[in-house]
């Protein structure tokens, strides 16, 4: 067991029984920023009448949960904030365009802590709550991509607040799950393995958690014979459509059907695909990494943000296709 786990551990044991004898203040005291820690902390329970000090039936992951709440409440106030901010400060198109972008990542952000939440599995709360942190940074390389970082004195004094928030959430969640073997909040069975060092949380079908029962199947199925398509794209006119973006776009159109599958047969695809938000249940399949290729060569000096240059804004579930320049944003 390396030093870092080790330290960790110990971190776990020294919040959880700090916690049950003295309360949330020096649980906070162990946390990257302890002062933001209770001052958010102790502001919301004041608010609702909750006392500050638990006792032993509650357990430490009353405290991680208490932490993800008023990080989530901050993320909603931090979002209306950005979203009513004074359009003249970014006359510039270029900031503009960053402004846009950063609306839509906080608008995520919140999406994301609200999955971790409600996930009962450790893993899965590390995985949205990290992502959270890729969007507010994402957000601010929008500016500093058009040297604009100048532009970033604009933003709400909160925003570094939020940040901090943020990485108390995440090493919260981190302690527990480099503190336990198995994930004390998970009630379902499940594994984790080691790929290049990071852990992958898997179930006996070698589906991550957060795979429903209907889409396990149809993964499986398209290991057997290929799945029936809803759509169909081929360059060659042979499909419904000729462009990945069409395909999708006529995919927003099939709401009610459950998991839309579009089949992108073989073929260099050079475009820009954005999956908008209001396609909440897509599969896009290829004929294979060395045949269905999706590339593009958006940059920040063709007046692109490092968030819309990724070849894939966001997507549901692709299987098997090569994507250059990928940067995604993984919804279901």
């Amino acid at each position: 067991m390396d030093k870092f786990l080790i330290n960790c551990c110990f971190a776990f044991f020294l919040l959880y029984s700090l916690l049950l004898v003295h309360g949330i203040e020096l649980s906070c005291n162990q946390t990257p920023y302890p002062h933001l820690c209770k001052h958010y902390i102790d502001t919301s329970h004041t608010t609702n009448k909750i006392s500050t000090t638990l006792d032993a039936s509650s357990s430490f992951n009353s405290f991680h949960d208490m932490a993800l709440k008023v990080t989530m409440d901050q993320a909603i106030n931090y979002h209306k904030l950005f979203s009513t901010m004074e359009l003249n400060n970014f006359k510039d198109t270029r900031a503009k365009l960053a402004w846009e972008d950063c609306v839509e990542l906080y608008e995520d952000t919140i999406n994301q802590l609200n999955r971790s939440m409600i996930s009962n599995n450790i893993n899965d709360k590390l995985t949205w709550q990290s992502a959270s942190i890729a969007n507010h940074q994402t957000c601010q390389n929008g500016f500093i991509d058009f040297n604009l970082s100048s532009h970033l004195n604009y933003f709400p004094p909160m925003l570094t607040n939020f940040s901090k928030l943020l990485s108390n959430s995440l090493f919260i969640s981190n302690t527990i799950a480099l503190a336990s073997s198995s994930s004390p909040l998970s009630s379902s069975e499940s594994s984790t393995k080691q790929v290049g060092g990071r852990k992958l949380l898997s179930s006996h079908d070698g589906f991550p958690n957060w795979v429903s029962s209907s889409d396990r199947r149809l993964l499986q199925a398209t290991r057997v014979a290929p799945l029936k398509a809803d759509i169909v794209v081929a360059q060659d006119g042979s499909g419904n459509y000729k462009t990945i973006s069409e395909g999708v776009a006529a995919a927003s159109k099939l709401s009610g059907k459950g998991r839309i599958v579009v089949h992108v047969k073989a073929g260099i695809y050079k475009e820009n695909v954005d999956i908008k938000k209001t396609v909440k249940k897509l599969m896009i399949i290829g004929d294979g990494i060395d045949a269905t290729i999706v590339t593009a060569n958006r940059n920040a000096q063709d007046g692109f943000t490092t968030f819309r240059t990724a070849t894939f804004g966001k997507f549901r579930i692709i299987i098997p296709i090569y994507i250059t320049n990928l940067c995604v944003i993984f919804l279901l």
